[in-house]
């Protein structure tokens, strides 16, 4: 009787810790109303419905793309959703990132970049300490920043932490 409700205990601790190891923030594509996943994404750290973002930390993003025409510069486009209400994240909105961009064999690339290739941003991202302890949908684009088309787009639910 006892190693039945061992096995079984053991069995519980197993299934919940799969289960746990199968849980990982939803990435979106814009514009889709968080109806259309997007793949090709990987956020540090990121392991539950909804990524923690801890304050006055780091945080590796990586985001694999094929553009739709030819770029020759990347800014990104990223602030935090809040009742709807945009907030840029400091250090990290509007900034150039075409040293930050790689070939999908890993070979560091930098702008221009041409249409129907294949290319993969990489990029360490401040937690800043000022970013108060919120839920937040975070929208992350990446676009040209004169014809200011969207290269790419995801929307991914987080929290700010301690």
């Amino acid at each position: 009787m006892k190693g039945n409700i061992f096995i079984s205990f053991c069995s519980l601790v197993i299934f919940l810790i799969a289960i746990e190891c199968l849980a990982t923030s939803t990435v979106y594509k814009c514009d889709t109303n968080n109806t259309e996943l997007l793949e090709g994404v990987t956020i540090e750290n990121c392991t539950t419905s909804r990524c923690p973002l801890k304050r006055n930390s780091t945080i590796k993003i990586e985001i694999k793309f094929i553009t739709d025409f030819d770029v020759k510069d990347v800014i990104t486009e990223v602030y935090g959703l809040l009742f709807n209400i945009p907030i840029p994240l400091l250090g990290v909105d509007s900034k150039s990132v075409c040293n930050n961009i790689f070939l999908e064999n890993g070979v560091k690339t930098t702008c221009p970049l041409a249409k129907g290739n294949t290319y993969v941003y990489k990029d360490v991202i401040n937690i800043l300490e000022v970013y108060p302890k919120i839920k937040i949908d975070v929208h992350w684009g990446l676009k040209d920043p004169v014809s200011r088309r969207v290269i790419i787009c995801l929307e991914y639910p987080a929290k700010i932490i301690d």
